[in-house]
């Protein structure tokens, strides 16, 4: 707040140019560190698309694979057909061994 006093402050000459100078280095200076830090976020971000690609990769055919996985109603008809299966091959041999 201080700092933004002075600069507004008039001298003989007009603005002080001294601190504006000092602030416009100070502005380039950090600059210099965004954009240095952009570049290594910018490297990252390639790492990320890359393991992306490989993600992506892997479940091509997952949608396939869900697919194929039996909903409620067919896992029930299966479990059904198979207690029906085993209890007729039980009836038959029950019948079939009995003395």
């Amino acid at each position: 707040m201080a700092e933004a006093r002075r600069i507004g402050r008039v001298s003989a000459g007009g603005t002080d140019g001294s601190t504006l100078e000092r602030r416009v280095e100070r502005l380039e200076e950090d600059m210099a560190e965004v954009k240095t830090s952009l570049r290594g976020i910018e490297g990252r971000l390639g790492g990320i698309e890359v393991s992306l690609a490989r993600l992506d990769g892997r479940f091509d055919g997952f949608d396939k694979r869900l697919q194929m996985i039996p909903n409620v109603w067919q896992t029930i008809a299966i479990m059904s057909s198979m207690l029906i299966g085993m209890a007729g091959i039980i009836f038959a041999t029950a019948n079939f061994l009995r003395p």
